[in-house]
């Protein structure tokens, strides 16, 4: 079981957290329904970055002008409580890229995945190889459903 899971996570980094990031997930699924505009997404009070909430330690991430990210103020603990604003997730999938401030990820570096099944609460240290994430600035694609929320966060 928990190798299906972890396949499932890395299809679905292939298909959120690489694709998306370069602007190419459009060319590879053939059966994709368009991506929202920006315009659509002011109207509808969301984000392309955040279209879902995400709460991390405590704080409200929050996307700034045409961001291709959101942000959080604050550095977080380790073993921060993670919230995504989906009610009844069957499954949500979290990579967390070392990254600079900008959000770009880190050349080469491994994503950390986390898996929350049937909620859409926990925390950061819930990690699949169960080691905790070293202080830092990361990217974090957040999957629920057919949506994906982008933030990055530091890590005290």
């Amino acid at each position: 079981m928990k190798l299906k899971m972890l396949m499932t996570a890395v299809t679905m980094l292939a298909v959120t957290g690489v694709y998306a990031q370069f602007g190419i997930g459009d060319l590879i699924k053939k059966d994709a329904k368009p991506e929202a505009k920006k315009e659509d997404a002011k109207v509808a009070g969301a984000s392309t970055a955040l279209p879902f909430g995400v709460k991390i330690g405590g704080q409200q991430a929050a996307a700034k002008g045409d961001a291709s990210f959101a942000t959080v103020e604050q550095a977080v603990a380790d073993n921060a409580e993670l919230e995504v604003a989906v009610d009844k997730p069957e499954m949500v999938i979290i990579n967390v890229f070392p990254s600079d401030e900008k959000g770009n990820a880190k050349e080469g570096a491994a994503a950390i995945i986390i898996m929350f099944q049937k909620t859409n609460k926990g925390t950061i240290d819930q990690t699949i190889d169960k080691k905790k994430i070293p202080a830092g600035t990361y990217l974090m694609n957040i999957v629920a459903g057919d949506k994906t929320s982008r933030l990055v966060f530091k890590i005290k």
